[in-house]
């Protein structure tokens, strides 16, 4: 993470730096804020510990770290700190043994189903069931499941409801041309399909947990046309809040790939639970200031839709009000078109062209509340720190 808002000024000394056995750091935090999003530091560690933690004269218990690999013996070090905005504080680097574990892990619930649970509790849900020429409607796409943050309940729609192909956090476009061929994997009727062909990575730890997914994009005859790579990664935030970071690689792999279709119907996109279509009248959208005259009761019409850095929808499930916010990273394209429906689905199309080999990269962030909406105010200092990154 850049040096932004919430993280802050590093000194490293000698002995961190040069690889020998003592890791000390001093660290400054650039600022206050409410929405405390985990530190990081990149650092060298000849030998990389199965678990890390850090000691701070702030603190009489080690305070959960957790490191990924950078490059050779370079790591990157996470960690969460609660100092005031200038203040300077001393942190020695802990390992394996004196440090708790817990925290973010992967369960297996059956063949076709894993979920992400953080201190027991499910945060996020991977549905990848095994495709069925005799079972379309339920087998023609993974996708993610996103929990509330306090309870064991999805916010999302999986199989069924208004538009069944709309499930959970989801990617598609009803319009691919190859060559001479055109299918459509958003609806994904006639054998087109995204389909599950492996887990390349996955991530537990203290701070953040997490997964690489590899799927094929089929044409109707169940050949492979593009192969993506798909990366979750789940930060909590607070008790009732997290964020999820969706970073997909999506390569033609054998000519020139169009993808295309409209702003209703592409895109990576959030569909909410079937609660909310059936009680579509409390949505709200919370925009960016440049939107705000809109209002926030109404669907963006065809004249305000281009190129919103993030959006966000307020909703109801039962008596539990929640708030997603959809953010798009900088380096996304900018011909993106947001689409937002009160039945509880929004997300942002983007026409792309690939040539063979050719590789579409997109970055987005979901962030998650339980209770009051966060504030524009909120959002721009959240979306601040993911544009930095």
């Amino acid at each position: 993470m850049k040096k932004l808002l919430l993280t802050g000024g590093l000194l490293c000394f000698l002995a961190a730096c040069s690889g020998s056995e003592s890791i000390l750091f001093d660290y400054t935090a650039d600022s206050d804020s409410d929405v405390r999003i985990p530190a990081s530091i990149t650092l060298t560690m000849e030998k990389i510990p199965e678990r890390v933690c850090l000691r701070s004269p702030l603190s009489p218990e080690p305070i959960p770290a957790q490191i990924e690999s950078a490059s050779n013996s370079r790591v990157r070090l996470w960690w969460q700190h609660d100092h005031p905005a200038g203040e300077t504080v001393s942190y020695t680097v802990l390992s394996n043994e004196e440090c708790p574990g817990g925290g973010f892990e992967w369960d297996r619930l059956d063949g076709d189903s894993i979920q992400l649970t953080y201190q027991g509790m499910p945060v996020v849900q991977y549905e990848h069931p095994v495709f069925d020429s005799d079972d379309i409607e339920n087998t023609k796409k993974p996708f993610h499941l996103l929990f509330d943050p306090e309870r064991n309940m999805p916010i999302t729609k999986g199989v069924g409801g208004l538009f069944p192909h709309h499930r959970g956090v989801y990617y598609g476009y009803n319009k691919i041309v190859a060559g001479d061929r055109e299918f459509d994997v958003w609806h994904a009727h006639n054998g087109e399909r995204t389909e599950h062909a492996g887990i390349l990575d996955e991530i537990e730890g203290p701070l953040f947990g997490g997964h690489t997914v590899k799927i094929d994009w089929k044409d109707t005859d169940g050949e492979p046309v593009l192969e993506e790579e798909r990366t979750i990664r789940v930060m909590r935030l607070a008790d009732n809040s997290y964020i999820m970071d969706l970073d997909s690689k999506l390569t033609a792999l054998y000519e020139f790939v169009e993808l295309g279709g409209d702003l209703q119907h592409a895109g990576i996109q959030f569909r909410a639970a079937q609660y909310v279509a059936d009680n579509s009248e409390t949505t709200r959208f919370i925009r960016p200031a440049e939107w705000s005259d809109y209002p926030d009761d109404e669907e963006l019409d065809e004249t305000r839709w281009e190129n919103l850095p993030w959006n966000g929808m307020h909703f109801m499930i039962e008596n539990n009000p929640y708030t997603v916010v959809y953010m798009s990273h900088p380096s996304n394209p900018d011909n993106s078109q947001m689409s937002e429906r009160k039945y509880g689905r929004f997300g942002e199309f983007i026409p792309y062209q690939l040539a063979e080999g050719e590789t579409f990269h997109l970055q987005y962030r979901f962030w998650v509340v339980a209770g009051d909406a966060p504030t524009v105010e909120e959002i721009e200092e959240l979306y601040s720190v993911y544009a930095s990154e």
